[in-house]
């Protein structure tokens, strides 16, 4: 009986391994290699923003070649708004000046990056709490915006340049919904609005992204809202984590199924969440589980990349899905994540999936 269930889990190991690993096909690019691919890489289609410091200390160096390298290419640069300085938020605006400079079709812009409710509120409060520590989050939140406002126009007339704040992105995984509970719910929506207007007050342009503002698949049968939001919330782009590349096909339901639970509320922009070189791995033990460094086959952040960015694909939405409702795309792990060892080579194939370069043999990839 054991040896039986050994090879049962054997052969169900193999028929997944397309998950554990890239097929053969890994290798390790250099560090000149990698500068050498960035610089020939053309610009995404998409502005592409990333949740989290930028990785490799580049944010710290204001003359990083892959900084600019990473404004140029994805037309955008974010930072974390807890611990920012104002020598990185200096370094972004001369990154994304230089680049502007060059009159690019997309110009580059900043992203503001924070997860609400776990600075000051207090632990383990519901969220209808009121008091200090509600007080004292918000309060919070808004001098982090008050000074990378100030940061933001100091850089700006030290380089003459007009970089914005293009984008806050925030991940509010702190509280969940309870279908039977309505006041526990409109605390959710107070708590969550709060922060929304507060982002709003100090950059009345910017895009306000909500992770996981959709629909997932849970357990792996059923589909359902995520309990991230209760639907009563100002009104931002929906979204949804598409963490698992190589489920090429559940990757569409998943966006498929949040377009349409946007459509219920009149939203029309779904945003992606995308991992590259990590995400959810299946297991034979448990439903699904986190790893950060998964260097899955190359192939499908490929493919990703073309279906996300190419227009062609987004209007075949029964085949692929409606990704031309994806105005814009956001990394996590984010860009250059000390991490994930293989983000470059993924990034690459990406990117040269959206932009139609069909090579990945200097990669690594051989099929």
């Amino acid at each position: 009986m054991a040896k039986t269930v050994k090879l049962f889990a054997v052969s169900i190991a193999v028929l997944l391994g397309y998950a554990q690993s890239g097929g053969g096909d890994t290798v390790q690019l250099s560090q000149a290699e990698i500068d050498a691919n960035l610089s020939a890489l053309k610009p995404l289609p998409k502005v592409h923003y990333s949740f989290g410091c930028l990785g490799c200390g580049m944010i710290n160096d204001p003359n990083s070649y892959r900084l600019y390298q990473c404004a140029r290419i994805t037309h955008a640069l974010s930072f974390w708004g807890h611990g920012l300085t104002s020598e990185q938020v200096n370094n972004c605006v001369y990154a994304c000046a230089r680049v502007n400079k060059t009159n690019p079709k997309i110009p580059a812009s900043l992203a503001f990056c924070y997860s609400p409710w776990t600075r000051k509120f207090g632990k383990g409060l519901p969220p209808p709490a009121r008091g200090s520590t509600n007080f004292g989050e918000i309060g919070y939140f808004s001098n982090c915006l008050e000074r990378l406002k100030r940061w933001l126009a100091e850089a700006n007339r030290k380089y003459g340049s007009k970089v914005k704040v293009s984008a806050v992105l925030l991940d509010c995984e702190r509280f969940s919904t309870k279908s039977y509970n309505r006041a526990w719910n409109e605390g959710i929506r107070q708590a969550l609005d709060a922060i929304h207007i507060k982002a709003r007050e100090f950059f009345p342009e910017a895009r306000i992204e909500w992770y996981d503002r959709g629909v997932k698949r849970y357990r792996g049968v059923s589909w359902a809202k995520t309990s991230r939001f209760t639907g009563k919330e100002i009104k931002a782009p929906f979204s949804c984590p598409l963490y698992a590349l190589p489920e090429s096909e559940r990757m569409r339901e998943t966006y498929r199924r949040s377009c349409a639970l946007a459509d219920t509320f009149n939203i029309d922009e779904v945003t992606p969440w995308v991992a590259l070189a990590a995400g959810y791995r299946p297991s034979i033990t448990e439903n699904e589980y986190w790893d950060m460094d998964w260097d899955y086959d190359l192939v499908y952040s490929y493919k990703l990349g073309a279906e996300l960015n190419v227009k062609a694909y987004g209007d075949q939405s029964k085949k692929y899905a409606p990704y031309n409702r994806a105005k814009v795309v956001i990394f996590y792990p984010p860009l250059f994540d000390k991490r994930v060892k293989h983000w470059a080579r993924h990034f690459i194939a990406y990117v040269r999936g959206a932009t139609g370069v069909g090579e990945l043999k200097d990669l690594g990839y051989e099929k």
